[in-house]
């Protein structure tokens, strides 16, 4: 006779396993773009729309960006992507990047100096469209840390930290004589006085 699974235990299997304490699970399912690099690689950014204001304070940095000719130079080694400049008045500057699966991402350049637009340009570029899947702590605490959540790609190599120092500051000072420099103190006296 085959054996019957017992359906009233599995789901208190599951919530146990669901409740052990690994150090990190995902918020989502990370996935690549279908078919990208099968054949050839295919950009998923395919439409940049840049929004400013031609007087408004905030958007400095915006027009810094492209009349230092910023924007052309991304708009020449990226020519997969469509760049569109909207100047519109009273407007706050938004940065609107359109992928190939229809999803569309829009980043606030408000107060934005040149160098954090191109960052943002770069981060729009490189991304591929698909929802940003979060690493999930599975450790709760009452009292927020101090230092912050750690992340392994913050950490930095301890190799920068190392630095060579002269041995006069390796060397402990005290005024006293230790045990071992008095006992071979004596063994010197009793080495000279023999010869």
């Amino acid at each position: 006779m085959p054996s019957k699974p017992r359906v009233d235990r599995i789901k208190i299997c599951y919530t146990a396993a669901m409740h052990l304490n690994y150090g990190w699970r995902m918020s989502g399912y990370p996935c690549t773009p279908f078919n990208n690099a099968a054949t050839k690689y295919i950009p998923q950014l395919h439409r940049i729309t840049v929004r400013f204001c031609r007087k408004n304070e905030c958007s400095a940095g915006v027009r810094h960006f492209i009349s230092s000719g910023l924007l052309s130079r991304f708009a020449s080694e990226n020519p997969s992507v469509v760049v569109y400049v909207q100047p519109i008045r009273q407007n706050i500057p938004v940065l609107r990047a359109e992928y190939g699966n229809g999803r569309i991402i829009q980043i606030v350049l408000k107060s934005f100096d040149a160098e954090q637009v191109k960052r943002h340009f770069n981060l729009v570029r490189t991304r591929s469209g698909l929802p940003v899947v979060d690493l999930v702590s599975r450790q709760s605490a009452q009292v927020a840390s101090v230092q912050g959540m750690w992340n392994p790609m913050l950490s930095i190599s301890s190799e920068l930290n190392i630095s060579e120092l002269s041995e006069k500051f390796s060397r402990h000072r005290t005024a006293k004589l230790s045990a071992t420099e008095y006992l071979s103190s004596l063994v010197d006296e009793n080495v000279s006085d023999s010869r």
